[in-house]
């Protein structure tokens, strides 16, 4: 019976040893992935990406819209999606404004921040543009008096390895006389 359990016990050693031999070997952990610190944002960073995303929007209305000056490096790739699809909805707005005799000729717009949170990586920045706009018509040609709107609006931004990233522009209150540059 003693034999019997020293051979039992031999080879549980044996198999004990195969099996560390299936084992990685000890020592530290892989460390995980570097986690990319981006600092909070500066007021004026936001603030200047926040007034060109408004004017490449708005400019779109135009008769002639200018390039889009919002680097993608500056937005993300939700932001871009939305963009281009409020593209062809504006578009269309545009080509039915112009059929009846109407187009934009120019703008202007001021931005005024009212509020910043950042948490985490999301930074909402709470804000009112003020645009005025010029009009044309084909019986009266350029009107020296602007149109104009103000309208509370939210942007939210996510950190990124680029820095801080436009995600979203929404109006804080919807309808009411907005131009066909704001797309909801």
């Amino acid at each position: 019976m003693m034999t019997c359990r020293r051979g039992v016990a031999a080879i549980a050693v044996l198999v004990g040893l195969a099996l560390a031999g299936c084992q990685p070997a000890a020592g530290p952990l892989p460390a995980a992935a570097p986690v990319v610190a981006v600092p909070s944002p500066s007021s004026a960073e936001l603030t200047a990406i926040i007034r060109t995303a408004v004017e490449d929007r708005n400019g779109t209305a135009l008769n002639v819209p200018p390039a889009p000056h919002l680097a993608d490096a500056q937005t993300t790739a939700a932001y871009r999606a939305k963009r281009a699809r409020d593209l062809p909805v504006v578009a269309r707005s545009k080509a039915g404004f112009k059929s009846m005799g109407f187009w934009y000729t120019d703008f202007s717009t001021t931005i005024t921040v009212e509020s910043i949170e950042v948490t985490g990586s999301t930074a909402s920045v709470h804000f009112k543009e003020l645009t005025e706009e010029h009009q044309a018509s084909a019986a009266n040609g350029p009107s020296n008096v602007p149109s104009g709107y103000s309208l509370p609006q939210t942007a939210t931004f996510r950190a990124s390895a680029h820095g801080w990233q436009l995600d979203s522009i929404s109006p804080s209150v919807h309808g009411g006389g907005l131009p066909m540059s704001v797309v909801e």
